[in-house]
């Protein structure tokens, strides 16, 4: 115990500077974890924002009616400019909420997976896929055309 003693009588200010650094270290831990919770949160909440806004345009705009069905002859009323902009917001919503799944934030990435699968089999929204699918993400590419395969999609 007095080497000890004998040891701090010497180096006190280095002991005391030490805890001081290790203390500040803990506190910019705890806030960092802090920042990145409330960060999360913040992306969720956009993602509602913007999954409500996309989805309450859809059914206010008679223009966009046919999105929802599967009985949309494309031969005959081929996709229109509006539904292929909206359709293409809706395709960068899923890629933002895609990112934010792969990267562990807000989304489970088998929910996304699930809902890219009901939305694509649709025909507008399967058109408008396989137009654009070439200018996108590859790695997003694979996971929206695998999610099609399952299920029989």
């Amino acid at each position: 115990m007095g080497e000890w003693r004998t040891w701090l009588a010497g180096n006190w200010f280095n002991f005391i500077q030490t805890l001081g650094i290790m203390g500040g270290f803990v506190v910019a831990v705890v806030t960092m974890r802090r920042e990145t919770r409330s960060r999360q949160f913040g992306d969720y909440l956009t993602v509602i924002q913007q999954h409500r806004e996309l989805w309450g345009e859809a059914h206010r705009r008679s223009d966009l009616s046919r999105l929802f069905h599967l009985d949309v002859d494309l031969v005959a009323t081929p996709v229109t400019v509006a539904e292929e902009e909206y359709l293409n917001l809706v395709i960068d919503h899923f890629h933002t909420g895609w990112l934010l799944a792969r990267s562990g934030v807000v989304l489970r990435m088998d929910v996304l997976e699930a809902d890219a699968r009901a939305f694509f089999r649709l025909p507008l929204p399967r058109r408008a896929w396989e137009m654009t699918r070439g200018r996108r993400d590859p790695h997003f590419v694979r996971f929206v055309e695998k999610a099609l395969k399952k299920n029989g999609s």
